[in-house]
């Protein structure tokens, strides 16, 4: 994989995401002690951070998928979660959202950060040869499904919901309004050489403000420059909505699926993706997180999440 450097950086440059810290049991917070180790990798004329937590006697290796609003960074206290146990992890951030950045961002599209994260994948095989497990959170899941169906390469898919923009319903459940959801997506369809370079924050397009059930991180997030504070073109939010399955969850055989749903999810709600789950006909399960919001910080589904991971990493291995 070839690396560059940059000034920037969570661990030295960075203070916002230590702010996220205390939302999260003692035994999972990023502190001095267990910072992720920092690279940067080029993809085209994209320059992509990545976070890792290394475990040496790791056998697999997680990806882990942030969703609109979040990034890598946002989700290093699950990734320690899982070095904890023993897995090697990486968390890339998506351009434009954390701090990876492209020269010509009026270009970037959904479809980008799936052919990003496939290449990943390959870079990473290539690297130490360790078998590959997607974890998408928030629309990270439904991207993880799409990487899946691309890539030959992933073990295992773990997703938080699948938000499905096929479907009119969830994108008018994901939109702060159906006049933004129906009328919005006619307009960006019907002027894209017009409207695509134009940006846009997420918070403006989205139901931002249910992105936990804790008032205070949710401002926090949608505060933060590098999360829910960024903006999007038009062409990547009309290509995001646009965006149909490449292979249709009733022929999906690529590996196992585990859908870890928070209970309490007024963003994305799991009859957003119950449909989309049953559709599935290759090996799945289910898991409901107790009390649980999009973000999972609450117990008891924050165990739950860790009990349902563990013990699905674990069939992938003894199935190696």
């Amino acid at each position: 994989m070839n690396t560059t450097t940059n000034r920037l950086t969570y661990n030295e440059s960075e203070i916002y995401w230590k702010q996220y810290q205390k939302f999260f049991p003692e035994e999972l917070r990023i502190a001095e002690n267990n910072l992720p180790s920092e690279e940067w990798w080029e993809w085209n004329d994209c320059r992509i951070h990545l976070d890792r937590m290394y475990a040496p006697d790791s056998k697999i290796k997680v990806i882990l998928i942030h969703g609109a609003g979040g990034n890598g960074r946002l989700l290093a206290p699950y990734a320690r979660m899982l070095q904890k146990h023993g897995y090697d992890v990486v968390s890339p951030d998506l351009p434009p959202f954390g701090l990876s950045y492209t020269e010509s961002l009026q270009s970037m599209d959904y479809l980008h950060w799936i052919e990003i994260l496939t290449e990943l994948i390959e870079q990473e095989i290539k690297r130490d040869g360790k078998p590959i497990v997607l974890l998408g959170a928030s629309i990270g899941g439904m991207l993880a499904y799409h990487v899946a169906s691309k890539s030959n390469q992933v073990r295992g898919l773990i997703v938080t919901t699948f938000v499905d923009t096929s479907n009119p319903k969830v994108r008018d459940q994901i939109a702060p309004n159906k006049a933004i959801s129906r009328l919005g997506k006619f307009t960006m369809d019907a002027f894209p050489l017009v409207l695509d370079s134009l940006r846009i924050s997420v918070t403006k397009v989205s139901r931002m403000e249910l992105i936990t059930n804790d008032f205070e991180l949710t401002q926090l997030i949608m505060k933060d420059p590098r999360a829910a504070g960024t903006k999007v073109t038009l062409r990547f939010l009309r290509s995001f909505l646009n965006m149909k399955s490449m292979i249709e969850p009733e022929n999906f055989d690529v590996c196992p699926i585990l859908l870890i749903h928070p209970e309490i999810d007024p963003m994305t709600p799991f009859n957003l993706s119950e449909p989309f789950y049953k559709r599935l006909k290759g090996k799945k399960e289910c898991v409901i997180l107790e009390g649980a919001g999009h973000f999972p910080i609450e117990q008891p589904g924050l165990e739950q999440m860790k009990t349902a991971v563990l013990s699905f990493l674990f069939d992938i291995e003894k199935a190696l």
